[in-house]
C-alpha cells in the first residue's frame, strides 16, 4: 500500500519501524532541503541510500573513493548483469574487497539517509514493490529500525557540545594497570590499551581507525572515572617516571632494612633522630602507588 505524509506527524524513526515490522518491499522518498532522497527497502531493510547529489551515485563513488578504477566503471555494463547488485558483482570478480563493500556501504547509509533525522518537517512518500535499483546497491543490507537507531545516534552525538571535550592535539596516559571496575565500551577498552603519552589524540584516533570525536568523548568519560589522566606529552611524563624509580629504589631498600632487626635505619637529619619504620613503610606504600601510575 503506497503512503504519504509529513514528517511532522510521523517521525522518520517511526517509519522505518514500521517498515520493518511488516516487512515492506519498495521505494521510500523524503523530500529534503536540498532535494528528493531515495531509500530502498527489500522485506523490511534497507538495501540502498541515495541522496539528490549525483556525486553520491554508486559509480561516481567507487571512483572518488578510489576503489575501482574509471575503466572497470566504463566496463560495467559488460561485467555485471542489470538484475546483480553492483557492489556484490565487483566483489565476485575480485575488484574490490569485502571490507571496502562495508565502509561504502555505511557512506551510503550516511548521506543518504542519516543526515535526514534532523529534519523536524518533510513530505515523505513510500511506494511499493517498485523495481530495485541493482545499479545503486552494494548487495549489503541492514534492518530498517537498526538503521534508525544507529542514525538517533549519530544525530546525538553531532548535537552534543563540544567545548569541554580534550582538544585533537591533547595527550593523556593511563593512570592504573589494574582492570577498572566500570563498564566500558569496546573503543573505550581499546583506549585504555594504547593510550600513551607519546602520542596526542588525533594519533590515536588513527591507530584505532576511530572517528576522532568519538575518541574525545570516551577519553572525556574516562578521564572523569580516573582511570586516564592529561600530560603535556612525552617530555613532561617520562622525567617523572624515572624519578619515582629511583625514589622507589630508596623506599625498598629502607623497608628490606627495617625487616633486618640487627639493621640500622638511615638517617635523613643531621642529628640523631632516625627514620620511624612505620613512615618508611608509608613512603614505599606511597611510591608503588606512583610507580604504578
Amino acid at each position: 500500500m503506497a503512503m504519504l505524509g509529513d514528517l511532522q506527524e510521523f517521525s522518520l524513526a517511526e517509519l522505518l519501524h514500521l517498515m520493518e515490522k511488516g516487512k515492506k518491499t519498495g521505494q521510500l522518498s523524503i523530500w529534503g532541503p536540498n532535494g528528493i532522497y531515495r531509500v530502498w527497502l527489500y522485506q523490511g531493510r534497507v538495501v540502498a541510500a541515495l541522496s539528490p547529489q549525483e556525486e553520491h551515485q554508486l559509480e561516481r563513488l567507487l571512483v572518488r573513493l578510489n576503489l575501482v578504477s574509471q575503466q572497470v566503471v566504463a566496463d560495467l555494463a559488460s561485467l555485471c548483469s542489470l538484475q546483480e547488485p553492483l557492489g556484490l558483482c565487483l566483489q565476485r570478480q575480485g575488484f574490490i574487497s569485502p571490507a571496502a563493500l562495508a565502509k561504502l556501504f555505511r557512506y551510503q547509509l550516511q548521506v543518504g539517509l542519516y543526515s535526514l533525522f534532523a529534519l523536524e518537517a518533510g513530505q515523505f512518500s513510500f511506494l511499493p514493490n517498485v523495481p530495485l535499483p541493482y545499479r545503486e546497491m552494494t548487495g549489503l543490507s541492514k534492518g530498517a529500525s537498526a538503521v534508525a537507531l544507529e542514525a538517533l545516534q549519530q544525530l546525538r552525538l553531532d548535537q552534543r557540545p563540544e567545548e569541554n571535550l580534550p582538544q585533537p592535539d591533547s595527550y593523556f596516559w593511563r593512570t592504573s594497570t589494574e582492570l577498572p571496575l566500570y563498564k566500558l565500551s569496546p573503543l573505550e577498552w581499546a583506549i585504555l590499551e594504547q593510550v600513551s603519552p607519546a602520542r596526542n589524540l588525533v594519533e590515536l584516533a588513527q591507530a584505532l581507525k576511530a572517528d576522532l570525536l568519538e575518541v574525545r568523548y570516551a577519553c572525556a568519560r574516562l578521564a572523569k572515572l580516573g582511570l586516564i589522566s592529561p600530560c603535556d606529552g612525552p617530555t613532561a611524563i617520562v622525567p617523572s617516571l624515572l624519578v619515582s624509580d629511583k625514589l622507589m629504589a630508596v623506599a625498598e631498600s629502607l623497608e628490606a632494612a627495617k625487616e633486618k632487626p640487627s639493621t640500622k635505619l638511615p638517617s635523613f637529619s643531621q642529628g640523631s633522630d632516625r627514620v620511624k619504620p612505620s613512615l618508611v613503610s608509608r613512603l614505599a606504600t606511597l611510591l608503588r602507588g606512583v610507580r604504578d601510575k
